[in-house]
């Protein structure tokens, strides 16, 4: 082995229910980050004309720590959408995130102070993903 810095990352992979571009759209509204890296089932050579233009995995580099990987399933696959969890301390950009995967959500826990000390909400987006937040030390106890 080289003397080299090594990186390891783990990121949650998530199947939204309905369409991969529409989520990802919003997931980078929320989180930010550039473009996605995207492939297509078609560009891994299924020519099947209900799966070829799908999201066979997208990679989403966020702005708030760390990647973000997104499928469709092809039609048939039961798997579970996913679970995400967001949790920092900036609290203007975690409600920001907040506001924008609850558009069209099933909340729920409104994004409020927690028994724990800092701000805790959780949802189901519209297509399916379930995603907690927390934001560290922000509901404010005076300490």
């Amino acid at each position: 082995m080289s003397g080299g810095a090594m990186t390891t990352e783990m990121c949650p992979y998530l199947h939204p229910r309905g369409s991969a571009r529409e989520a990802l759209a919003a997931y980078r509204r929320a989180l930010g980050g550039a473009e996605p890296a995207m492939t297509t089932y078609g560009s891994l050579g299924m020519d099947d004309p209900s799966v070829r233009d799908m999201v066979a995995n997208a990679v989403l580099r966020t702005e708030v720590g760390g990647p973000l990987m997104v499928s469709d399933l092809p039609p048939g696959a039961d798997e579970p959408a996913g679970v995400a969890c967001l949790f920092g301390d900036d609290e203007g950009a975690l409600r920001a995130a907040w506001d924008v995967l609850a558009e069209g959500a099933e909340v729920f826990q409104p994004l409020e102070p927690s028994p724990w000390g800092s701000l805790f909400g959780s949802l189901r987006d519209r297509w399916g993903v379930s995603w907690l937040v927390d934001v560290d030390g922000a509901a404010g106890a005076a300490g």
